[in-house]
């Protein structure tokens, strides 16, 4: 009787160890993008954020003319701006990447560059969204 008894206990214990409950999360895991709707003097934003354990992996965030060159790769003659764009851009995506992204409020943002700011908070907010049903296709971020 002792061996039925013992060899029960272990089968409960496997079927029980083996049910082990997954963790739920509230985005899936995937790569995820936005961008503006629209060139705005003559860039468009746009925004690539890696997921995973609804947490950010990486965050990419820069502009691109119609010719798909980017703002953070221009000279400061060519985009005569303080701070330059290669400055502040990477800033909001270390930011970002700071979030947690269960409880996401707008990151401060970076001085001279409120536009930039105001962009990034929109397309991770856009991308949040999307990261919840784990739709990767790229979000596009209305006109205002």
């Amino acid at each position: 009787m002792k061996k039925i008894g013992l060899v029960m206990a272990m089968a409960i214990f496997v079927v029980l160890s083996s049910c082990k409950k997954e963790e739920e999360y509230l985005y899936e895991d995937g790569d995820y993008s936005a961008e503006a709707a629209d060139f705005h003097y003559g860039w468009k934003a746009f925004m690539e954020v890696e997921i995973s354990n609804d947490a950010q992996i990486s965050v990419t965030f820069d502009y691109t003319d119609e010719d798909g060159n980017l703002k953070t790769a221009t000279t400061d003659e060519v985009y005569p701006m303080t701070p330059h764009p290669r400055i502040w851009c990477p800033e909001l995506e270390t930011q970002l990447m700071a979030v947690d992204i269960m409880n996401f409020v707008e990151v401060d943002g970076v001085s001279g560059a409120t536009g930039g700011s105001s962009d990034s908070n929109a397309l991770f907010a856009l991308i949040l969204e999307a990261a919840k049903t784990g739709d990767t296709s790229t979000q596009v971020l209305p006109v205002e």
